[in-house]
């Protein structure tokens, strides 16, 4: 409603600009058509470029939706890896947490608010900490420690989820799309 407005404001500004100094000559009526073209060519510019702004941070929205899903939903299957045990499964799952940190570090971070942007810092920092914690776990190693270490974690990733809008029972095994792994 501002920008109608705005536009209408302009065209009687330029409307009584033409009342009172008409063009008479040729190079008086190009003057003004240029003056109009120059003018619609700006306000075509402020508006696409407007439309990108909301476009990317919608986009980076997303971005930073789909990672928290990623890391819930490898969260639960190291939980479930560790809580077995499973070696096969949690160098898998271990693999792919690698593969969700590389995907949460290209959010932009100018882009996103502030509940977004401490989401992701916050689930980046949860990402370090998993694999620092897991580097040097071998198949004979404590399980139950790991197991636990990932069971703390995990409402902390479903609450961050729910607080930005993406309830954490939506994630499920689908929800690694976009992931840039060599794993079927």
């Amino acid at each position: 409603m501002r920008r109608l407005g705005i536009a209408i404001a302009g065209v009687a500004v330029l409307l009584v600009l033409g009342w009172f100094y008409r063009p008479t000559t040729s190079a008086e009526w190009a003057a003004w058509v240029q003056t109009l073209g120059v003018l619609a060519a700006i306000v075509w510019g402020v508006r696409v470029q407007q439309s990108a702004s909301r476009q990317g941070l919608r986009q980076a929205g997303q971005v930073a939706s789909m990672f928290a899903n990623n890391m819930h939903w490898v969260f639960r299957e190291l939980n479930d890896a560790c809580n077995k045990p499973s070696w096969a499964d949690y160098s898998v799952h271990r693999r792919i947490l690698e593969e969700v940190l590389a995907q949460g570090r290209e959010v932009t971070l100018q882009m996103l608010d502030g509940r977004s942007l401490a989401m992701v810092s916050s689930l980046r920092t949860l990402a370090v900490e998993a694999l620092e914690k897991t580097d040097g776990h071998a198949e004979d190693g404590n399980w139950m420690h790991l197991a636990a270490h990932f069971d703390r974690r995990l409402p902390s990733i479903a609450a961050w989820m729910t607080a930005t809008g993406s309830p954490p029972e939506s994630s499920g095994p689908t929800d690694y799309a976009g992931l840039r792994t060599s794993f079927g």
